[in-house]
């Protein structure tokens, strides 16, 4: 079935690998929300660097702490996530991969 008025915003899993203290990396993963863009913005969205375009799109998130305690999605946390590039990268390339509707391989 399609529905041609989707919600405003839609949830997708952001994957990030991390580096750990030994060197090694482990990947982490968090669920982010996210504004729909319609075809119009999709332009002017693709002009923005990956933090600019999160500033302009992500509303929310699931997420723990490393003592699985949620990590409230405030101004602070936020601020903090923009400094994290790799993540912001990878929640940047979700967010395009589920707003155009890219399906993802396995």
């Amino acid at each position: 079935m399609f529905i041609l008025t989707p919600t405003e915003t839609f949830k997708a899993t952001v994957k990030v690998n991390v580096a750990t203290p030994s060197g090694a990396w482990r990947e982490e993963s968090f669920v982010g929300v996210f504004k729909r863009s319609d075809e119009e913005q999709r332009e002017e969205l693709l002009e923005l660097k990956n933090t600019e375009l999160l500033k302009r799109v992500m509303v929310g998130w699931e997420m723990v702490d490393e003592e699985r305690k949620p990590v409230e999605f405030n101004d602070q946390n936020f601020g903090a996530f923009l400094r994290l590039i790799g993540a912001c990268r990878e929640a940047a390339k979700v967010y395009w991969q589920h707003n155009s509707g890219a399906k993802q391989k396995n």
